[in-house]
């Protein structure tokens, strides 16, 4: 295309043009107009008095079954908007403020049936009469794709133009949570290629990553906040040593270094990188991304420490650096209550949240609301850095429509909107990407580019802006939206804490690492998974898996049943008993002997190595003799009981009472048989 269009149009050829461009096209009875998808692969994000060129690029796709012929471009820029409303309204709709520039621009050759062309537009701005030479504003922008008279399909997109260097740039806080489902299953199989895919090239969280480990490296002086799952790392991590993934029904093997597993090493390396940044201030969610008010209402809150503990210790394990203390983002932004009382308990000072969660109340003159809350939390407040309704919104259209680099301009046009609402005012906004937003991989780098360089922002980290802002904006008293998060069923609960139980007592028996015990306990902290809230059958398996590896632990550790046991005599006598531990690891148990025919209860205290059978001798004294049962129970050092069988003891031993009887009635016998031979008394 040759030289700058958009010169100055004279108010009546204006007018005129416009009205042409307003005419309906021409009947066509046979024929509807094509389908074609118009969408944006680039845009300059903004532009200025010193740098007026505007370079666009779109690219237009003909999904119909016939060519289009006699195309061209229409490009039209209306006069400024002034609100956000008629901003957000712009991009949908023709603005009320008029056009000040247009232009038809003829586009060689036509587009066959399936057919994909990129088409460029480059306007220079310093032509175009309306124009502010005296304010920054936004300025709507709509092109479309024409087959003579007709448009087929158009896109809207803000033109932000600067007039002078902002003095008062808006204070953001941007944070992106890294988030994940938990594909993997309790026997280390990944149910689905969702993970697979999402950290291959291309993928949504692989272009996240990607996004922020060049924005580290390239302004390694732009603040930005990293709140990361423990549960993805530890999928990443899994993943990165080679694994198994459930692909189309049937198990497929990936080695190390191939496929997804090379895909996931790449990005936990970028992790790390992003990670060890001094401009990124990273937090953890808690271990498995629970929901805190499911926990609370399930009666598992006072797990909410354990998991973000563990949370945190995951993070640096796998990261290599620790998490900032005192910031949670509550997963899913999810939040009651009576979990937020909990948290100040557990050093919990500043929260994270969406902007549903505490919603804003109204604001003079439809204004972007103060980006800090606080929250009565019991006794005390707590701090939340809240997401801006209006970005936020954004942020859902751009997953919903699809258009990455349109997203990404459009996201940037309401920043700079609402720093144009009071553009000379010291003034903070928040932004979250929250982990389960869809949109197209394409457009984190943008977004994050444009965010970086804007000149009328000016990024924080969370804890500063919540430090700084009252200084400049006071934070408003919040108050939390009704929650609809759910609780798990009282069954689930109940063979949870029973699991839970039985891995407290298999800790007990531990003598050396106690690692089996951890990952165990970490099988049912991943049940307490806020996904498995509507998902139960997925987390019982988990807890399914911890009961059924510690009842193997107590089946390899056993007395032999039916043995069989002769004592000749009443005291100092040993019975012997046989314990085998098929475990490949040594226990620690006390063995006793329970018997209504022992006049004690005798026990010993014994470490059983591992893959050994040891005979533990105890000496007894009996209330009676002949054959009767004994009791063998191996008990934990908690002294639960964990293992139990039957012995048969045989007595010959005699009895001292019994004796004295039995030979009294003897010489009694004998007294009476004696008598015969005595002389009779005769008259």
């Amino acid at each position: 295309m040759a030289g700058p269009i958009m010169r100055r149009l004279a108010a009546p050829l204006l007018a005129s043009l416009t009205l042409v461009l307003a005419l309906p096209a021409p009947p066509t009875p046979a024929q509807e107009p094509a389908a074609v998808r118009l969408t944006l692969v680039s845009q300059t994000p903004w532009c200025s008095t010193k740098n007026p060129v505007l370079s666009i690029r779109v690219r237009a796709e003909n999904l119909g079954d016939r060519p289009i012929e006699d195309l061209s471009l229409g490009v039209t820029l209306f006069g400024p908007v002034f609100t956000r409303t008629d901003y957000e309204s712009s991009l949908r709709s023709d603005p009320a403020s008029g056009v000040i520039a247009a232009e038809t621009l003829p586009q060689a050759g036509s587009l066959a049936p399936g057919e994909t062309r990129e088409l460029s537009v480059d306007l220079d701005l310093s032509t175009v009469g309306g124009l502010s030479s005296t304010g920054s504003l936004v300025y709507p922008l709509k092109i479309d794709l024409r087959s003579g008279f007709v448009s087929l399909a158009a896109i809207r997109t803000p033109v932000i133009f600067l007039v002078r260097r902002p003095l008062f740039p808006l204070n953001l806080t941007w944070t992106f949570v890294l988030d994940a489902p938990i594909e993997l299953g309790p026997d280390g199989v990944f149910r689905s290629t969702a993970l697979e895919r999402s950290v291959s090239p291309g993928g949504r969280l692989a272009a996240e990553v990607g996004a922020l480990a060049t924005l580290v490296a390239r302004s390694p002086a732009t603040p930005v906040d990293v709140v990361v799952s423990p549960m993805l790392l530890t999928q990443l991590s899994r993943m990165r040593n080679g694994y198994t993934v459930i692909d189309g029904g049937t198990e497929r093997e990936v080695g190390e270094g191939e496929g997804g597993a090379a895909a996931a090493a790449s990005v936990l390396s970028a992790l790390e990188r992003i990670a060890g940044s001094p401009s990124v201030e990273l937090s953890a969610l808690p271990f498995s991304s629970p929901s805190l008010p499911a926990l609370a209402a399930s009666g598992l809150g006072r797990d909410l420490d354990v998991q973000l503990e563990r949370g945190r210790a995951a993070v640096q394990t796998l990261l290599g650096h620790p998490p900032v203390a005192g910031v949670l983002r509550p997963p899913g932004s999810d939040l009651d209550q009576a979990s937020l009382s909990a948290l100040p308990a557990l050093g919990v000072h500043l929260l994270l949240l969406d902007a549903d969660t505490v919603p804003p109340p109204a604001q003079q003159l439809g204004f972007a609301p103060p980006p800090i809350a606080t929250l009565p939390a019991g006794e005390v407040q707590v701090d939340a850095v809240v997401s801006d309704p209006s970005v936020a919104a954004l942020l859902d259209t751009v997953a919903a429509e699809g258009d990455a680099a349109l997203g990404a301009q459009s996201v940037l046009g309401e920043l700079a909107q609402i720093w144009l609402e009071r553009p000379s005012v010291e003034r903070g906004i928040a932004l979250v990407v929250p982990g389960s937003l869809a949109v197209p991989p394409g457009f984190y780098t943008r977004f994050v580019r444009g965010i970086a360089g804007a000149p009328w922002l000016r990024t924080r980290s969370a804890t500063t802006l919540a430090s700084l802002a009252p200084t400049f904006q006071l934070p408003l008293p919040g108050a939390l939206a009704p929650t609809t998060a759910g609780a798990f069923p009282t069954g689930y609960v109940e063979a949870l804490k029973q699991a839970r139980r039985l891995v407290g007592i298999y800790r007990s028996m531990i003598v050396g690492d106690p690692a089996p015990a951890d990952r165990l306990d970490t099988l049912l902290l991943m049940a307490e998974s806020g996904q498995f809230v509507s998902d139960l059958l997925h987390g019982q398996a988990f807890i399914s898996a911890a009961r059924s590896q510690v009842g193997a632990v107590f089946a390899a550790l056993r007395p032999p049943a039916g043995q069989v046991i002769t004592l000749t005599s009443s005291a100092g006598n040993g019975i012997p008993v046989r314990i085998a531990n098929a475990n490949p690891e040594p226990l620690r148990i006390v063995v006793r002997l329970v018997s209504n025919h022992l006049r004690t209860t005798p026990q010993s205290s014994l470490v059983v190595p591992a893959n050994v059978t040891q005979t533990v001798s105890f000496n007894v004294r009996l209330n009676t003799t002949g054959r009767f049962p004994v009791d063998v129970q191996i008990v934990s050092p908690s002294g639960r009981v964990v293992s139990e069988t039957t012995l048969i003891v045989r007595s010959t031993a005699f009895n001292r009472i019994a004796l004295v009887i039995t030979i009294g009635a003897a010489l009694l016998a004998l007294l009476v048989w004696a008598r015969r031979f005595l002389p009779r008394r005769t008259c």
